[in-house]
C-alpha cells in the first residue's frame, strides 16, 4: 500500500510544478494528406545512410530526435517517416532543424498486417486500413489474422484472444495504455470488446516475455491505440453491411487549430444470430426458447470524446472519455446470456518533451474504468415463462496511472500503480424465492510497480535493449460475509488475502547483416498474478460447484526467442522460434476434496492449480512481389503445450488445454492504382493434442477459401470480402470453452459470409 500512495503522490507532484524546458533537437510532426496526425510512425534521424536515431510518433503526430554530438557529415540531415497503410517518406533538414512537417502519402491497399523488418523483437502492428476489408465483428475476431494469434468465439461477437496458446490473465490487453478488465467470469466481455472499431488507429502487439512497462505481460501484450484529433474539420462516416444482418453504422468528427483538437465518434453495431455451413443458427444447438431463437444476436452503442491542448510548445495535454452500452448478446456456448453489459473509459495523458537536465521527456498516464455486467437464463427454456432461473450480477472498476521519463537518450524509467475491484454475486429463483451468493466477493488487488528500460546502438550493426521491472501487489477480500468453507474443504485454507512480490527483466540483441537482413534473439522472464476468480471464487448453488484457490502463486514465463528477418527488393522473409518455461502455470482442474461436509456432497470441485508447463513453436511470414501489380503475402504459426501431470489434483494430461493447431494462409493480391482484388486461403491442421482432464476432444482440420474486392475514389472507398467461400462447415479447436456457465458445446463457425463497407471523408 505504501508503495502504491508512492506511485500517486508522484502522479500529483508532476502534475502540478512546473516544468523547466530546455532547447530541443530536431523536432516535428507526422501527418496524412488530409492533415490529420499520425500516431507510432518510425521515425528515423539519417547521416547519410546511416541511421543515427530513431522513435515513434505520440499521440499529436509529434516527435524528437537527439541530435548526435559532431553534426551530419554533409552539413544536413535527413528525416524519414513510415507507418502502415502509407508510403514511407523523407525530408532534408539542416542541423538544429526544428518544425519538421512530415506528410505520408496513402499508399495502395496493402495486407491487412504489416510486420516491419525494423520493428523490435516479436512486436508487430495491426492496420486499421487493412482490417477494414475484413468481415470481423470486432477486434478479437480481426486479430486473429496475426501470425500466432487465435481466437475464441463464443458468441457472434466479444471474442477471446489467444497468443501462442495463452489468453485472458496470461496476456494483457490495453486501450490507450489503460486498463479495462471483464467483469463476467466466464469472459463474456473481453477487454478488446470495449473498444469500437471506429475508434481505432492502430493496434500494438508485442508477444513473449518481453515487456516491462505494464504488469502482467507473461505471455504477451496488445496495446490498442485510438485515433487522435487533427488540424482542421473532418467528418468521417462509415456503412458496413453483412450477411446475417449485420449493420454498423459510425460517424467520427474532429476539429482541430494550433492550441486545441476535439475529436467526437459514435458507431452503432447489430446482427442476428449466424448460420454454419449446413444452414443452421447458432442458437439451433442449444436448448433457447422459441423467442430466444429469433432473438437478435448482439446490440451495441459506442460514443467517445477526446479533447487534446498544446499548453506550449513542448506541452500537451489530453482527456478522453468512452461510453459503451451493449443490450442483449446470445452467448450459446455459456449456459447463460448477456443482458446487459455496460463500459466506461476514462483518461488524461500530459506530455512534455526537450525537459531541462538529466530528464528529457516527461509523460503521466491517468485512467478509470467500468464494466457493469448482468447475465441470465432468460433467453432458455431453464427460465420457464421468460423469468430468468439463474443469473449473474457482476461489476468491475479500475483506476490507476503510470509516470515515464526519458533519462538522457538511453534510459526510460517510470512508475505503475492500479487498483481494480471486482465483485459477482450468483442468484438463483425457484418458487418466487431469490437466492444470492458472493460467488467472486468484492475482492480488491492493489499493485505498485517501478521499471526502467534501456537501449544503445553499439555499432552501425549492432544492437541491445534491455528492461528491468518489480511488482508488490495486495489483493483482499472485502465482502466480510463471504464464506470460506469451500476454501477449507477443497484447499485446507481459509485465506481471504495475499502479498505478491515478484521481479521482471529481459534482453534483446539485433545484429544486421550485409544484405538487408537481420538476425534478432532474447531472452525476458515475467509473470502475472492469480486473479480474484482464480483465488477466490466460490459458487456452491450448482451441481458441479466451484472454487478458488487461495493458495495460488505468482505465474512465472521464462522464454527465449530468436529470429532472422531478410528484406530483399521483391522479397521479405521472417521466421521465429520460441521456448517457453512455465513455473506455476494455472490450469482448471477438478480438485477433490480434503474433507467432508454435512452439506456439500461433491466430492470433486472445478478449481484452479498451478502446474510446471512448457510452450514452444514458430512463426513465419513472407511476402513476394511478383510483378508491378501482383504480390503474394503468407504466413503460419505453430504452438505446442505440455505439462508437468500432477495426479493428486487430477492432472493426468501432458497436454495443454485450449491449444491452437498448425495453421497456415496465403494471399494473391492484384491492385490497379486504387483499386484491387484478392484471392486467399486459410488452411488448419487437425488438432488431436489435446486434455482429457477437461473434456476437450479432437477437432477436424479444415480450409477456407476467401475473395476481397475495393477501390478508392477520391473521398469515397468502399471494400467487399467474401469468406468461407465454398460454404464449408467446420469447428475451430478454441471453440471448446472451460468453467464457469460452460454449456458444453461446440458452436460450428459462420458459413459463407458476405461484407461490404463504404467510407467517405470530407
Amino acid at each position: 500500500m505504501k508503495v502504491e500512495l508512492c506511485a500517486r503522490a508522484a502522479l500529483a507532484v508532476c502534475l502540478v510544478l512546473p516544468l523547466p524546458l530546455a532547447a530541443a533537437d530536431v523536432r516535428g510532426e507526422v501527418a496524412d494528406p488530409s492533415g490529420a496526425v499520425v500516431q507510432g510512425a518510425l521515425v528515423k534521424l539519417l547521416d547519410g545512410d546511416r541511421t543515427v536515431g530513431q522513435t515513434r510518433s505520440g499521440s499529436r503526430g509529434e516527435f524528437v530526435l537527439a541530435e548526435p554530438e559532431g553534426g551530419p557529415a554533409a552539413g544536413f540531415w535527413r528525416v524519414s517517416a513510415e507507418a502502415s497503410g502509407f508510403e514511407p517518406t523523407s525530408q532534408s533538414v539542416a542541423k538544429d532543424g526544428r518544425n519538421v512537417r512530415l506528410v505520408l502519402a496513402l499508399a495502395p491497399y496493402r495486407a491487412s498486417v504489416e510486420v516491419h523488418a525494423v520493428a523490435p523483437l516479436n512486436t508487430a502492428e495491426v492496420d486499421m486500413s487493412g482490417l477494414r476489408e475484413t468481415p470481423a465483428r470486432d477486434l478479437g475476431e480481426a486479430l486473429s489474422a496475426l501470425d500466432g494469434v487465435s481466437k475464441i468465439r463464443k458468441a457472434g461477437i466479444a471474442n477471446d484472444v489467444v497468443i501462442r496458446g495463452l489468453q485472458q490473465n496470461n496476456i494483457n490487453m490495453l486501450i490507450d495504455g489503460a486498463r479495462i478488465y471483464g467483469a463476467c467470469p466466464s469472459h463474456m466481455d473481453p477487454p478488446a470488446q470495449h473498444v469500437d472499431f471506429a475508434e481505432v488507429d492502430r493496434v500494438e502487439v508485442t508477444k513473449g516475455a518481453f515487456d516491462v512497462l505494464n504488469q502482467g505481460s507473461l505471455g504477451a501484450v496488445v496495446n490498442i491505440v485510438t485515433k487522435s484529433p487533427g488540424l482542421g474539420f473532418q467528418v468521417r462516416p462509415a456503412l458496413s453491411l453483412g450477411s446475417f444482418g449485420y449493420y454498423n453504422l459510425s460517424l467520427t468528427a474532429s476539429y482541430g487549430n494550433p492550441r486545441l483538437r476535439v475529436l467526437g465518434g459514435y458507431s452503432y453495431r447489430t446482427s442476428r444470430a449466424y448460420t454454419d455451413g449446413s444452414g443452421r443458427r447458432f442458437t439451433d444447438y442449444v436448448p433457447y426458447s422459441l423467442a430466444g431463437r429469433d432473438r437478435r444476436a448482439f446490440d451495441i452503442h459506442t460514443g467517445w470524446l477526446d479533447l487534446e491542448f498544446k499548453l506550449s510548445d513542448r506541452q500537451q495535454l489530453s482527456l478522453n472519455y468512452t461510453r459503451q452500452q451493449a443490450g442483449l448478446i446470445l452467448y450459446p456456448y455459456l449456459t447463460m446470456d448477456g443482458d446487459a453489459d455496460n463500459a466506461d473509459r476514462a483518461g488524461f495523458k500530459y506530455a512534455a518533451t526537450g525537459v531541462g537536465g538529466l530528464v528529457r521527456n516527461v509523460r503521466i498516464d491517468g485512467y478509470f474504468t467500468q464494466v457493469k455486467h448482468f447475465m441470465s437464463d432468460s433467453q432458455r427454456l431453464s427460465a420457464m415463462g421468460g423469468a430468468w432461473m439463474m443469473a449473474g450480477d457482476a461489476s468491475t472498476r479500475t483506476m490507476g496511472g503510470r509516470v515515464e521519463t526519458d533519462l538522457g537518450r538511453q534510459v526510460t524509467a517510470g512508475v505503475e500503480s492500479y487498483q481494480r475491484e471486482w465483485n459477482l454475486t450468483g442468484l438463483m429463483q425457484s418458487g418466487g424465492m431469490i437466492r444470492t451468493n458472493p460467488s467472486i466477493p468484492d475482492v480488491a488487488t492493489t499493485l505498485a510497480g517501478a521499471f526502467a528500460t534501456w537501449q544503445r546502438q553499439f555499432t552501425e550493426r549492432l544492437r541491445v535493449e534491455a528492461g528491468v521491472r518489480f511488482d508488490h501487489a495486495a489483493m483482499r477480500v472485502q465482502n466480510q460475509q463471504a464464506s470460506t468453507n469451500l476454501y477449507a474443504q477443497f484447499h485446507g485454507t481459509r485465506r481471504t488475502a495475499n502479498d505478491d512480490n515478484y521481479g521482471s527483466g529481459n534482453i534483446r540483441v539485433s545484429w544486421t547483416l550485409p544484405g538487408s537482413s537481420e538476425l534478432f534473439a532474447g531472452f525476458g522472464t515475467t509473470g502475472r498474478l492469480p486473479d480474484a476468480q482464480e483465488r477466490y471464487i466460490s459458487r456452491s448453488m450448482s451441481s458441479r460447484p466451484m472454487v478458488g484457490n487461495p493458495a495460488l502463486q505468482v505465474t512465472r514465463n521464462r522464454e527465449w526467442s530468436s529470429g532472422w528477418s531478410l528484406r530483399r527488393n521483391r522479397f521479405t522473409l521472417r521466421p521465429l522460434f520460441f521456448y517457453s518455461f512455465l513455473d506455476n502455470y494455472i490450469l482448471v482442474n477438478q480438485q477433490p476434496a480434503l474433507m467432508s461436509s454435512g452439506m456439500m456432497t461433491a466430492s470433486t470441485a472445478r478449481s484452479f492449480t498451478g502446474v510446471d508447463a512448457r510452450l514452444y513453436g514458430g512463426e513465419l511470414s513472407y511476402r513476394a512481389k511478383l510483378t508491378e501489380r501482383l504480390s503474394l503475402d503468407g504466413g503460419g504459426s505453430y504452438t505446442r503445450g505440455l505439462a508437468d501431470a500432477r495426479p493428486a489434483v487430477n492432472v493426468n494430461s501432458r497436454n495443454l488445454p485450449e491449444m491452437p493447431p498448425l495453421r497456415g494462409w496465403s494471399a494473391l493480391r492484384y491492385t490497379l492504382r486504387s483499386a484491387f482484388a484478392e484471392i486467399n486461403t486459410t488452411a488448419s491442421n487437425r488438432q488431436q493434442l489435446v486434455s482429457s482432464d477437461l473434456g476437450e476432444v479432437p477437432t477436424a482440420g479444415y480450409a477456407l477459401l476467401g475473395l476481397k474486392l475495393g477501390f478508392t475514389m477520391g473521398r469515397l472507398s468502399t471494400s467487399f470480402s467474401l469468406d468461407n467461400l465454398l460454404n464449408r462447415y467446420y469447428f475451430e479447436n478454441l471453440s471448446y470453452y472451460r468453467d464457469p456457465f460452460a454449456a458444453g458445446l461446440k458452436v460450428p463457425e459462420p458459413g459463407r459470409n458476405l461484407f461490404a463497407q463504404v467510407r467517405y471523408s470530407f
